[in-house]
């Protein structure tokens, strides 16, 4: 996992997402040995947390890929992986990556238009036995995964399955050549980038502006278009964002990208946020997508080129509880990290990512002020199906673990006797 990448999560936003509340209660228990010394145990017993609830509503990001120009794949957060072509000798490198709408496979395709399908994507066609006059550079899926398309750098659209033909500039003149596809939700449309900014629209893909007229820092590079169909954004190799339409502006990595330029963008699919993957593996997230990790740690055989993600529907965790152990004793200006158990009874696993800590108490002389929460499960964890896993079991350092800290006032903090904490964690569950 990359921790110096920059990372941007919010809580559930509009009618997209959901926001879920879960607590933790940890009893703190003190020992009076003098004014102002103290001694809190926390029991040792696992306390069932508040039973979280989540609505009902549409898909959530859950996990994605990055692909290499070998055809080499790395899986994060719920992307599974289904193969690749890293151990493959290529006519050509790949160039661009799209995944299936379930999530259970995608498609890479090479620069000759070669195409290779793996999980649940279906092979519909290829270029990769025909001459083409410019390398194919990106390729965008139908909304029902039957069908996809390819566009060469001269603009030349190739579809397949039940993607339908709208149009191509493959006769026009280019001031700059096309690097990137989206396609709109209906799947009766699409949206072309050139590395100059400019976009060209067919089919029922509004034409909102481009940057065809700025003077570029760094070449655009890709183009994600909006969940609603009205809106796109684009992303050059410095990590600068370009919004058009409703699409949002989440922030940028412009001035960030260090190890290679920006190759991938991908927006989550309620528009709130967006990812970039740099040619270095590393991952950059905005607004309402989460991080799952990155490659940029990995000693690659090749350079990433692209990126594709997965979601998945929000859950109703019903029975999903939180519990947890404080690992020592506490005592005033001291603190002790807490293991969280997470119990997933739900018949398929989950991915949970809390986002933001609160801490109540009985009220009194001793408040919230007394105690202090850092760090939280903020870094997503997958519990399997039916099963209860603690931090420290998935993996996830102690560093990351919450840990709770009573405050050294310098005055007599008796009131804390026997006080009760509430730990509130805002977050999400999806499957």
């Amino acid at each position: 996992m990359d921790e110096t990448r920059p990372t941007t999560r919010t809580s559930a936003a509009g009618n997209h997402r959901r926001t879920l509340t879960m607590a933790i209660v940890v009893v703190v228990v003190v020992a009076v040995l003098g004014v102002a010394t103290m001694a809190a145990a926390v029991p040792g017993t696992h306390r069932p947390l508040a039973t979280a609830t989540l609505l009902e509503g549409p898909a959530a990001p859950t996990g994605y890929w990055l692909v290499a120009s070998d055809g080499g794949v790395f899986s994060y957060g719920a992307a599974q992986f289904y193969g690749s072509t890293g151990a493959i000798v290529l006519n050509r490198p790949v160039v661009a990556m799209a995944a299936t709408s379930d999530g259970h496979g995608y498609w890479m395709v090479a620069s000759d238009g070669g195409v290779f399908a793996f999980g649940d994507a279906g092979f519909f066609g290829s270029m990769g036995d025909r001459p083409l006059n410019q390398p194919v550079v990106a390729m965008a899926p139908t909304s029902d995964g039957r069908g996809y398309w390819m566009v060469a750098s001269d603009g030349g659209v190739f579809a397949f399955g039940d993607a339908r033909f709208f149009g191509s500039t493959g006769g026009r003149h280019l001031n700059r050549p096309v690097v990137g596809m989206a396609a709109t939700p209906s799947g009766s449309g699409y949206w072309m980038a050139a590395s100059d900014g400019g976009v060209f629209a067919f089919g029922d893909a509004p034409f909102d502006g481009s940057a065809g007229n700025l003077a570029l820092v760094s070449p655009v590079g890709s183009i994600s278009g909006a969940p609603s169909g009205h809106g796109y954004w684009m992303a050059a190799g410095d990590g600068g964002v370009f919004s058009y339409g409703d699409a949002g502006f989440h922030g940028s990595a412009s001035g960030l990208v260090a190890g290679g330029p920006v190759v991938g963008f991908r927006a989550t699919p309620d528009g709130a946020g967006y990812w970039m993957t740099s040619s270095d593996g590393g991952v950059f997230a905005f607004g309402s997508a989460p991080f799952f990790g990155s490659a940029a740690t990995v000693a690659l055989v090749r350079p990433v080129v692209g990126m594709a993600t997965t979601s998945g529907p929000l859950v109703n965790p019903r029975n999903y509880t939180l519990a947890g152990n404080a690992t020592s004793v506490v005592t005033p200006g001291t603190s002790a990290d807490v293991d969280l158990r997470i119990t997933n009874p739900n018949p398929v696993p989950i991915t949970v990512i809390a986002t933001t800590t609160t801490i109540t108490t009985p009220g009194g002389a001793c408040g919230p002020g007394n105690f202090r929460v850092t760090n939280g499960p903020s870094h997503p964890v997958t519990v399997a199906a039916g099963s209860t896993a603690t931090l420290s079991e998935l993996g996830v350092p102690e560093s990351n673990w919450p840990t709770v800290t009573m405050v050294d006032t310098g005055i007599d903090q008796d009131a804390c006797q026997n006080a009760q904490l509430t730990l509130h964690y805002q977050g999400e569950a999806v499957a």
